[in-house]
């Protein structure tokens, strides 16, 4: 991957461009936790709830593999009570051996979804980038760990990118990226680069602005406003339809700088 001056420039472009909009994913990422987890009555129900919520954002999940991981997740000997961030890991790794090293507890929460038949490295790290979220906000009816102040203290741990194609297109057309990059590639480049988990959990907004703003109907995928998208999703700003489609132009015309 490539780390000329150039490049790194532009990357660098992208990232201030999504830290001054941080608020525009912000407010559609807790719409969609609220029409995810709202009707859950129990800690238990919210996390296998937003784990189905990430899961299916896969294009062809594994059903049959992942029904084995439901019926283990239905087990969960928590009760009423939420666990914590450590019972929630400890839980989930009894699903098979594990020997992997890792940096702190969310790492290790990736390490273990990553390993799970129907998961992999990008559902895995959309969940933990999503526990996270979730449990830094002011939605507390639907935390559901009951160490919340966990979500906060991750500078030396890891987390981890969620990297997709509309990501991965993005990146191909800043930084020569591959198209096929891998999960873990893109992270350690990001990493090479200097950017900490902090860094990374702001690097996921780049999914909210290359969703609304590539059209994946041809073989290449090509930047602009898509309205299509925008007036597909439930949670989408619809007051603000006009103001977003000008960030959107501004952040499309990144990608042909």
């Amino acid at each position: 991957m490539s780390k000329s001056s150039g490049s790194e420039q532009r990357i660098n472009e992208l990232f201030l461009f999504i830290k001054s909009r941080r608020a525009w994913n912000t407010r559609f990422q807790l719409a969609e936790y609220r029409r995810c987890l709202s009707a859950c009555d129990s800690a238990h129900q919210r996390i296998v709830a937003l784990m189905h919520m990430v899961v299916h954002t896969q294009s062809k999940p594994k059903l049959s593999a992942l029904a084995t991981f439901w019926q283990w997740m239905n087990s969960a000997p928590w009760g009423n009570r939420a666990p914590t961030l450590v019972e929630l890991i400890d839980f989930i790794e009894r699903t098979e051996a594990h020997s992997h090293v890792a940096v702190g507890p969310w790492d290790r929460l990736f390490r273990a979804l990553e390993a799970i038949d129907g998961w992999g490295p990008k559902t895995a790290a959309l969940f933990v980038k999503c526990v996270i979220n979730l449990h830094r906000s002011n939605l507390n009816e639907l935390h559901f760990i009951s160490d919340v102040e966990a979500a906060r203290g991750i500078d030396s741990d890891r987390v981890y990118l969620p990297v997709d194609a509309v990501i991965r297109a993005i990146f191909s057309a800043v930084a020569e990226v591959s198209a096929t990059v891998s999960v873990h590639a893109l992270n350690t480049f990001l990493r090479d680069l200097g950017y900490g988990p902090e860094d990374i959990l702001l690097w996921d907004d780049l999914w909210y602005w290359g969703f609304f703003t590539q059209n994946s109907s041809s073989k290449k995928r090509v930047f602009g406003w898509n309205p299509a998208r925008f007036w597909g999703e439930l949670s989408a700003p619809k007051a603000d339809i006009h103001i977003l489609e000008e960030e959107c132009t501004a952040f499309s015309e990144l990608m042909h700088s």
